[in-house]
This record gives C-alpha cells, sequence and structure tokens, in this order.
C-alpha cells in the first residue's frame, strides 16, 4: 500500500520566514535586559509612589476631618455660651442706654419748658408768617404770658416779612406756655413745645418698657 502527503511548501515557508523575525526581535542583550527591569521597576516604582501619595492624602483629609468634627463638638456649647453672653451684654447696655436717655429727658425737658417754651413758640410763629406772607390776614394766638413777653418780638417779625395790618394777634387761656396756633388764607399751623416732650417721653418709656430683660436680672 503506498502513502500519498499533500504538504504547503509555500505556506510551511512563509511560517518559518515569519518564526525567523519573531527569533531575531525576540534576542535582547543582557544590557538591553537590565535597561528594561530598570525601566520596569521605575515605572513600578513612580506608580505605587503615586498610589501611596494619594492614599495618603485621603487618610490626612479623613483625619482633618475628624479632628475639626471633634473640635466643633468640643467648642460648640463654649460657642453657644460665647454668643448668649454677648446677646446679654448688648441687652444690658441697651437697657442701660434706655434707662439714661430717659432720666435725662426728665430731668432736662422741664428746664427746657421753663426757659425755652417760649422761644420755642416765637421760632414757629415766625416760621408760620414766612408761611403765610401772600395770605391777606392771619391770626396768632399765643398763651396771655407768651404774649406779654414776645408781643414786640412779634411786631417785629410782622414788620419784617411786610404784614402790617394783615395780622391779629390773640391771647388764648386754652394755650399753654411753648403752644402757638398761627392761621392764614391757605393754612394753619399747631405746635406746642410741651406735647413735643411728651411724645420723645412716651417713646422712651415704651422702648424700655419694651426692650428684653437681660438674662442677669431675671
Amino acid at each position: 500500500m503506498s502513502m500519498i502527503f499533500d504538504r504547503d511548501f509555500d505556506l510551511e515557508l512563509e511560517r518559518e520566514e515569519l518564526q525567523a523575525r519573531r527569533d531575531a526581535r525576540a534576542c535582547h542583550t543582557p544590557a538591553e535586559l537590565v535597561d528594561a527591569v530598570e525601566a520596569a521597576r521605575a515605572v513600578a516604582f513612580f506608580e505605587g509612589r503615586r498610589a501611596g501619595h494619594a492614599e495618603g492624602l485621603a487618610d490626612a483629609a479623613e483625619a482633618d476631618h475628624a479632628r475639626r468634627a471633634a473640635a466643633l463638638d468640643a467648642l460648640g456649647p463654649q460657642i453657644e455660651a460665647l454668643v448668649q453672653a454677648n446677646d446679654n451684654h448688648r441687652q444690658i447696655l441697651e437697657a442701660q442706654i434706655l434707662d439714661f436717655a430717659l432720666t435725662v429727658c426728665e430731668q432736662v425737658f422741664p428746664e427746657l419748658l421753663r426757659h425755652r417754651a417760649h422761644d420755642r413758640a416765637l421760632a414757629q410763629v415766625r416760621r408760620a408768617l414766612s408761611l403765610g406772607l401772600g395770605s391777606v390776614s392771619l391770626r396768632i394766638c399765643l398763651s396771655p404770658e407768651a404774649l406779654e413777653l414776645l408781643q414786640d418780638d412779634l411786631n417785629a417779625a410782622i414788620v419784617q416779612n411786610g404784614l402790617q395790618g394783615r395780622v391779629e394777634i390773640h391771647a388764648n387761656e386754652a394755650l399753654a406756655d411753648g403752644e402757638a396756633r398761627v392761621e392764614w388764607d391757605s393754612g394753619f399751623l399747631e405746635y406746642s413745645f410741651s406735647s413735643i416732650c411728651d411724645r420723645i417721653l412716651c417713646a422712651l418709656r415704651d422702648a424700655r418698657s419694651a426692650a428684653p430683660i437681660p438674662l442677669s436680672e431675671r
């Protein structure tokens, strides 16, 4: 019996040439192998160092966060106490300022009414005369005492504004010292120095009563 072999010599030659090229590329000198090992070691060292650095940063950040949280937990009550003490101090100062202002006004206003009420009324009358310059007639009302004291000054103001013959001056028993009323064709002016002082005192008393009571006084 005879055997028949079917071979593809071209394919075998091609495979041998491919293997020869592979063998040629796979050949390295000892120096090249050493360099390759050193390069691989350097790359591995760099990658390991970078990974360790990143891990270290993460650990440091976590530790810093933990320290901050612990510090906040420890300082929380102290900060709250400090804020409360500051608020209490501010409330005490506000109350003291209001008390001082109220005391001063209660003592000063009576003196102002006694010594400056007529001057304030005269100033407002002069202002009213300037407002009513174009009116045919004006009417001034003052308390009897104020009229007696301010008569000459009123006459001078009337002449100064050129209102001779157009102004009537009357004493009104219902008006207190420091009060004045001036009427002219298109309007009027009412002024009360004592009412202004009373409104200031009322505002201060209301503010003092509405102010929060400091913890130290509760």
